[in-house]
């Protein structure tokens, strides 16, 4: 009996190997294109932190463009690991845009630099991981 039981769960541990694999989060496309856009728009800004208005501006849009990135991973199935990585994302820009909605923040170019330079680690990492997705 315990033999028979044995060669069951052996039989057994392929196919849940393979159900997790198919199951896995495969390649999107749009997620993809969303967080190269989000990359791109951080390097982009990291060069117009000496201008506040500019700052301002952009860190608000980089910040409604982590939230779209967040939206739309929590709607992908199987993909914990990539709502946690957009949540994290989310809070950086979140972060880096509340500095400058505050009226009695004045944030520095420096620290503009710096969040941007986190957003797009974040980001280059992120794209890393979804462009290994199986496709």
């Amino acid at each position: 009996m315990r033999k028979l039981l044995l060669l069951a769960i052996v039989a057994l541990l392929p196919g849940c190997a393979l159900y997790d694999a198919y199951m896995l989060t495969g390649f999107d496309p749009n997620e993809y294109l969303i967080i190269t856009q989000i990359r791109t728009d951080a390097g982009l800004y990291k060069k117009q932190c000496n201008n506040h208005l500019l700052a301002s501006t952009n860190a608000v849009a980089i910040s409604n463009k982590t939230d779209l990135f967040q939206n739309y991973n929590e709607q992908i199935p199987h993909n914990e690991n990539g709502i946690k990585a957009s949540k994290s994302l989310n809070e950086i820009a979140q972060g880096l845009a509340n500095a400058y909605i505050d009226p009695k923040s004045e944030p520095s170019a420096l620290f503009c630099k710096l969040k941007y330079n986190s957003i797009e680690n974040s980001a280059v990492v992120i794209q890393h991981v979804v462009g290994k997705r199986p496709r």
